[in-house]
């Protein structure tokens, strides 16, 4: 239930009695800027640890006890050609607390919360707290530093840089990157904030026993400014290339990594969408698939093999974990599999298990608050709405 679109502001409402919390989400989508993306991250987590009210993370989650252990984080995300800083807070449903002192409930007292977050920050002297951002900046720079130790993430890194040479925005991670981290200034943040606040989208999803008129009055409290937002697809358009990009590293591992990535021009738009999702649960997607049982148990040449489709940018990627000797005979396994789809020689046993995992997949979203909420924000940014998203 959609309670406001205008001003680059969205509000949705998805009143249920099936959890004992409700759920809010709070994001901010903005087109991709290289320049941006690490002043972004690094706001993220300046906001995330302090405010006016709560200087230190000591006071802040002393006030997240009081509120009955409610949780609050702020996160960065990348959706195709937007970025995208999340704020979430769940609070307890007071109905279910049988001693509920306090006469504001719970719900209004989580939207206050978010409210000082973004609106009344630790800025003593007009500027960020000075060891809240060097603090910040030291653990996002070792945040980004850590993301090197885990060699999968190494590698589809770069496969990433290969797929998107010239993009930047598109191969880097949503944390940024650390030459930039150390070149940033306590000013360069409270910049990208005003900015933030000043220009981005705003989307608001809430979940829980909540009624539209409690959602719009507590909303309507927080200063958020008209801005000028255009509905932008999120979709990363490229074109096909004649040659196979290909790059190779050394490192000293025991298991080597082998990944790949395919042109698939289907888009959560696209009236192929159902079918490239299920290609994709069949090629790699699920323990059922081609790669799963051939690659992994009928030849025994991968650790794990799977495959995984992103709507946002028009692609399959495969990941794999492999002795680096048995290469070629993992990449000519591969594209047998994807001859066999092509050809259509699935048995009809195996699509029809393949089908019925993905529906009870899509079926257990129902009892997740987050990812129901999270689906709104797929359906603001693609304007694709299905059941699951109403």
């Amino acid at each position: 239930m959609q309670l406001r679109s205008q001003n680059g502001v969205t509000l949705d409402l998805l009143p249920t009695k099936q959890f004992k919390t409700i759920g809010i989400k709070v994001d901010f989508v903005t087109p991709l800027k290289a320049t941006a993306i690490t002043a972004r991250a690094l706001m993220a987590q300046v906001l995330e640890t302090s405010t006016a009210a709560y200087p230190t993370q000591t006071a802040l989650a002393r006030q997240l006890s009081a509120m009955y252990g409610a949780n609050f984080g702020i996160s960065v995300l990348k959706a195709g050609t937007q970025h995208i800083v999340r704020l979430t807070c769940s609070v307890v449903d007071e109905q279910y607390l049988a001693d509920y002192p306090d006469t504001t409930p719970l719900f209004e007292r989580g939207m206050a919360f978010l409210k000082a977050v973004l609106f009344e920050p630790l800025l003593p002297h007009g500027q960020f707290d000075p060891t809240t951002f060097t603090q910040q900046r030291q653990n996002l720079l070792t945040a980004i530093k850590s993301l090197d130790d885990d060699k999968q993430y190494l590698a589809n890194r770069r496969l990433q840089e290969l797929l998107f040479a010239g993009q930047p925005t598109q191969a880097m991670s949503a944390l940024g990157d650390i030459t930039t981290l150390g070149q940033l200034t306590a000013a360069d943040i409270l910049a990208t904030y005003h900015d933030m606040l000043a220009h981005d989208a705003v989307h608001v999803a809430i979940i829980g026993d909540v009624t539209a008129d409690r959602a719009q009055a507590a909303l309507a409290t927080w200063p958020l400014a008209e801005r000028s937002t255009q509905a932008e697809l999120p979709y990363y358009h490229w074109q096909p290339r004649t040659t196979v990009q290909a790059g190779d590293d050394w490192a000293p591992v025991t298991q080597a990594k082998l990944n790949l990535a395919y042109r698939v021009p289907v888009y959560r738009n696209s009236a192929d969408f159902m079918a490239t999702v299920v290609f994709n649960a069949l090629f790699g997607g699920t323990p059922l698939s081609l790669l799963f049982t051939t690659v992994r148990e009928k030849a025994s040449l991968a650790y794990y093999a799977s495959s995984s489709y992103n709507p946002y940018t028009g692609t399959i990627s495969v990941q794999t974990g492999i002795q680096a000797e048995n290469q070629q005979r993992v990449l000519a396994i591969i594209a047998d599999q994807v001859a066999v789809l092509q050809r259509g020689e699935i048995p009809g046993n195996q699509l029809a298990e393949v089908k019925a995992s993905l529906l009870n997949a899509r079926l257990t979203i129902l009892d997740s608050p987050q990812r129901l909420l999270n689906g709104r924000l797929n359906a603001q940014l693609t304007q694709v709405t299905t059941s699951l998203d109403q």
